[in-house]
């Protein structure tokens, strides 16, 4: 992965070094490596949700109106949850439809990037709902469907630049 943007780098960073250690931490226990994944899946959703969050707002910041940044981010806040593909491309396309195009462009909705996403929605969805009794994630679930939406926080780091 490769980000300009030194805070995405790290955050995506964090989650992959807590993939490395969880892996080694329940290498002769399924049932641990089963927390684990369900943990990982809900942090790696909040670092999908920050990171979006954090490119919009440098985004605007570059317009250099502290009171749009101020709205723009307190709205982000507020309405940004379960960054699922088609809350993104929505997201976008509140700026502006060629973002949403661009994005929608490299990410459709049938692509491997956004059915990793939604795997990732449903089983936080599942965790809130349901609980620890359906654990049906692993850790290798996990880092595979991170390696494929890592890809959309890159793309989305283009398209606002």
């Amino acid at each position: 992965m490769t980000f300009r943007d030194a805070y995405v780098a790290a955050r995506c960073a964090e989650i992959q070094n807590l993939l490395d250690n969880a892996a080694r931490w329940s290498s002769t226990d399924e049932e641990l490596g089963a927390h684990l994944a369900a943990y990982i899946s809900v942090l790696l959703l909040g670092v999908i949700e920050d990171c979006t969050e954090h490119l919009i707002a440098q985004r605007v910041a570059r317009t250099k109106d502290a009171h749009v940044h101020h709205y723009v981010c307190l709205v982000l806040d507020q309405r940004f949850r379960n960054p699922d593909h088609g809350a993104i491309s929505g997201l976008l396309k509140e700026f502006g439809d060629d973002y949403q195009t661009l994005f929608k462009d490299k990410f459709p909705h049938t692509g491997k990037e956004a059915e990793a996403l939604q795997a990732i929605v449903d089983n936080k969805n599942s965790l809130a709902h349901v609980g620890t009794r359906k654990l049906e994630m692993t850790l290798a679930d996990v880092a595979d469907y991170c390696g494929r939406i890592v890809p959309i926080l890159e793309g989305l780091e283009q398209i606002l630049a």
